[in-house]
């Protein structure tokens, strides 16, 4: 039996992530009360959609219980961002250590830049510092790391390898100077892409990455919802003409 639940909730470290999603889902604050359904759970965001979602505010604390297949689960949370029929939540540490993911931080699409100040051979001990830094292109990025490629194809993608530290200016909205290690090159058809890790992160740092990581989150999410929409908008109006 208790294979059984295994199997179809998830592993012994965790749920699985779906079971929260269609879930009946109550959101309170303050002497208000609403019902709605869990659509959306994923990274540090979840989407509730409900009737009275104009009763709450941005920035509302709100208690959500969750009734799910595989029992109640019940947070304390942040409106952070709502359209018409529904809200985004935050998904707190708390929660998400509950269930499994792919990820252990949720990774967002990204079209930033960043400029390669220098970088070192560890095995080597080596540091070089570049006279005229080389610009990057983030593709990605998480808490604990990006992904990016070199626009200029520069001679330094055939010194750049694994294990490679690299100190790097990130342009984020705001200026990130830090130091990644490369764990992983790709090759494409006229560049190469680079999977790297952040080395450390001050506090200050960290909270403003985290929140530029929530932005581009919920605005990557609403897009492709929207994108959803009209695809099915435009595919129900191309079947009720024929």
């Amino acid at each position: 039996m208790k294979q059984d639940v295994l199997k179809r909730y998830g592993s012994k470290e965790g749920y699985d992530a779906e079971v929260l999603i269609n879930s009946r889902t109550v959101l309170a604050k303050d002497d208000f009360v609403s019902t709605g359904i869990l659509t959306y759970a994923q990274g540090d965001i979840m989407e509730i959609e409900l009737p009275e979602y104009d009763v709450f505010l941005l920035g509302d604390k709100v208690k959500v219980t969750m009734y799910t297949k595989s029992g109640l689960f019940v947070l304390d949370t942040t409106v952070v961002a709502k359209e018409p029929g529904s809200l985004i939540v935050i998904n707190p540490p708390e929660n998400r250590r509950k269930f499994s993911e792919k990820r252990e931080f949720p990774r967002v699409e990204v079209k930033n830049l960043g400029q390669i100040m220098g970088f070192q051979n560890v095995q080597q001990k080596e540091q070089h510092q570049l006279e005229n830094p080389i610009q990057i292109s983030i593709k990605n990025i998480s808490m604990n790391g990006l992904g990016f490629t070199i626009n200029d194809n520069s001679m330094i993608d055939a010194i750049l390898h694994k294990k490679c530290l690299l100190q790097v200016e990130l342009d984020l909205s705001f200026e990130m100077p830090c130091m990644l290690e490369i764990i992983r090159k790709e090759k494409l058809e006229d560049t190469y892409y680079y999977g790297a890790g952040f080395e450390t992160i001050p506090m200050e740092q960290s909270n403003t990455l985290r929140g530029f990581i929530l932005r581009n989150q919920i605005q990557t999410y609403f897009e492709q919802k929207r994108d959803e929409e009209f695809k099915k908008a435009m595919e129900k109006k191309s079947a009720a003409n024929q």
